[in-house]
């Protein structure tokens, strides 16, 4: 039996916000090594003199350097996974028409943000970052819906915590928001520090982050999902 933990991290998530994107992501460290990756980036964040919290909304031009080792540390370690769900179009999604709601959209898409992390007899300790109030209403269903679509065979633990207290989940907001900038059609791609970021995840990966991976791709797997009417 394995123990890991599972940082989970989302963007524009309500069903009537800023974005027509829905966003989610979680990065996979055995639970044996989670201690030795918060060091390693401790350290590049000593390095650098980077005191902030790690967000994509601040990233900044003069911190370059951070980002690059910190991107270089990700992909050359062999303990951390990503996985990232985009929603194209999220507001032509016709709740609807499959008798659903948006609400139980969002836990499907978490499950299959979450699904190929997961196998039976291992242990799971999943974090999501804390959005506001109604935290405990979401652990209690996500887990219903796991523990649902596995027979009982997975029961993982949930557990909401703020992104501060978590150097794995801050990367995890860094991925994301890298994820929904590339994939964004309704503003204006100007920002250098943010696209020098995303050409370099690309070139990490060897693929646009406006495409989808395989599904057997484990290092860094996107999944996109849109609605019927569109073909992307």
């Amino acid at each position: 039996m394995s123990a890991y933990k599972i940082f989970c991290d989302e963007s524009n998530h309500l069903e009537y916000d800023s974005s027509n994107l829905m966003i989610l992501g979680a990065i996979q460290c055995p639970e044996e090594e989670v201690i030795r990756a918060n060091k390693t980036i401790k350290y590049l964040r000593h390095k650098h003199n980077y005191t902030k919290e790690l967000k994509w909304t601040k990233v900044s031009e003069n911190q370059k350097p951070f980002y690059d080792e910190l991107l270089e540390y990700f992909f050359s370690s062999v303990h951390l996974r990503f996985k990232g769900t985009v929603v194209i179009n999220k507001s032509y999604l016709e709740h609807d028409l499959f008798s659903s709601t948006h609400d139980e959209f969002y836990y499907k898409m978490y499950y299959y943000t979450l699904r190929d992390f997961l196998n039976a007899g291992n242990q799971y300790k999943i974090y999501l970052d804390y959005k506001d109030s109604q935290g405990g209403k979401r652990v209690s269903k996500l887990k219903e819906v796991f523990v649902n679509e596995s027979r009982g065979h997975i029961e993982p633990e949930f557990t909401i915590i703020h992104s501060h207290e978590s150097q794995l989940l801050q990367v995890c907001d860094l991925l994301i928001g890298a994820l929904g900038y590339k994939n964004r059609n309704d503003i204006e791609h100007s920002s250098s520090i943010k696209n020098h970021i995303v050409q370099t995840i690309e070139q990490h990966i060897g693929h646009d982050l406006a495409l989808g991976t395989p599904q057997w791709e484990s290092k860094f797997n996107i999944f996109r999902y849109s609605p019927r009417k569109f073909n992307v």
